[in-house]
């Protein structure tokens, strides 16, 4: 019985020695497959990988705006893309303009202060460009606590374009 299971052992290794991999590098093919088409292949895919990423990159907008620190003249902390511009209409009402079309975009905002310091309350509303002159532009409203009256506000706000 230990001769029969030797054999078979022996035999189940001498199929797997003999398989596609093994008999590749038996021909001199150094004991593996290089990629189809070589390096020039490989240089085509890592272009095409850079161009989505850069594609990619393009749909993550976003802007932090500082509502507060000098009443009635918003600024625009951070950005990207660099080039954002905020403009204060009325009081909670901001028209945040990018530098591309973001009219066939998803807009979320929230609340936040520009400085990293302790968080602000209010609440919030974001939209599309409202009087439709701009495709680049987002408004952005800001309110109290209890949501009823405009107030001039901090805020984060992210715009994902497909």
């Amino acid at each position: 019985m230990r001769n029969a299971k030797a054999i078979t052992m022996l035999l189940a290794m001498g199929l797997a020695f003999s398989g596609p991999l093994v008999a590749h590098a038996k021909k001199g093919g150094g004991g593996g497959e290089s990629q189809k088409g070589g390096l020039p292949a490989l240089e085509d895919r890592v272009e095409a990988d850079e161009a989505l990423i850069t594609t990619l990159q393009g749909q993550n907008n976003w802007a932090v705006i500082d509502g507060t620190t000098v009443p009635g003249t918003p600024t625009v902390a951070r950005s990207n893309p660099s080039g954002v511009t905020v403009t204060l209409v009325s009081t909670g009402v901001y028209e945040v303009t990018f530098t591309k079309d973001v009219s066939a975009c998803v807009y979320t905002a929230t609340i936040g202060s520009a400085a990293h310091a302790a968080p602000t309350q209010g609440q919030i509303s974001v939209s599309g460009d409202e009087d439709t002159d701009n495709v680049d532009d987002v408004f952005v409203h800001t309110f109290d606590v209890g949501g009823t009256v405009p107030t001039d506000n901090s805020f984060h706000l992210y715009v994902s374009c497909p």
